[in-house]
């Protein structure tokens, strides 16, 4: 089939994205699979498309299902038993929307999915712009001449994301580092 190489083609680049992305962009990236989905679940709805309804309602779930299994319950426990319990009232959301054919059950998942996304949003730009103050090229100017650093303390100084990458405990969520 001619389509074949194209389509192996095309999930080789959204692979080599993923692996090439920081975890918080994989996690809006996430965010932005689910709330497309569901916009076009809703569009199918209103146009009477039950199978691409179907299709789009679990890529949606994929998602969000990613999202939960994602969380890290040993660190801020009671945030990540909110954030499971939002995870999971989006995925009921999304079942009642296919299901019953309800636009409002959609529009509630996605009300929360899109907010969601705007503070994921935000929290990426403060860890951005707290990795740009921490960079080893910042810490040079600061730094007193001749003081000595510990090269790990700077490493982990200018790598916002060396948590993901470290062992953590077993079934504490994905691994994200490539």
């Amino acid at each position: 089939m001619a389509s074949d190489p194209l389509s192996q083609a095309h999930r080789d680049y959204l692979e080599s994205q993923i692996l090439s992305s920081s975890p918080t962009e994989v996690v809006q990236k996430l965010y932005q699979v689910a709330i497309d989905n569901t916009h076009a679940a809703i569009r199918y709805l209103k146009a009477g498309e039950a199978l691409p309804r179907a299709r789009a309602v679990t890529k949606a779930e994929e998602a969000v299902d990613e999202l939960l299994i994602a969380l890290d319950h040993s660190v801020g426990a009671q945030f990540t038993r909110t954030l499971a319990d939002l995870y999971r009232y989006v995925l009921h959301q999304l079942v009642l929307g296919h299901a019953r054919q309800s636009e409002q059950a959609f529009r509630d998942a996605l009300s929360i999915l899109e907010s969601l996304s705007d503070t994921w949003s935000q929290v990426r730009e403060k860890v951005t712009a707290d990795a740009a103050l921490t960079s080893p090229a910042v810490a040079a100017l600061a730094e007193p001449e001749g003081a000595k650093t510990d090269s790990a303390t700077d490493r982990r100084a200018s790598d916002p994301y060396s948590a993901y990458s470290a062992a953590g405990p077993a079934g504490s969520g994905r691994d994200w580092s490539a």
